[in-house]
Parts: structure tokens; C-alpha cells; sequence
């Protein structure tokens, strides 16, 4: 019973994980792009 109930944890876990890291990914994107799109002073303004 107990190695059914870690193969269920990891069929469940991995999908998760994994959707968990492509989001991560879009934001971290996402910020970057839009940072870029700043001038030094608005971005120098931003990160205050």
C-alpha cells in the first residue's frame, strides 16, 4: 500500500511541478520584457 500511495503522490506532484515551472518561466519572461522597455531613468525610478 505504501509504495501505491508514492507512486499516486508523484503522478500527482510531477504534473503540478512541472506547470509550476512553465508558469514561473512566463512571469520571469514577462517582467523582463517590460523592464526592457524602460529608459534608464524610469527603470532607475522603477527600482526604487
Amino acid at each position: 500500500m505504501a509504495s501505491n500511495d508514492i507512486i499516486i503522490g508523484l503522478l500527482i506532484a510531477l504534473p503540478i511541478a512541472f506547470i509550476a515551472g512553465r508558469f514561473s518561466n512566463r512571469i520571469a519572461f514577462f517582467h523582463a520584457q517590460t523592464e526592457q522597455k524602460l529608459t534608464v531613468p524610469e527603470f532607475l525610478k522603477s527600482k526604487e
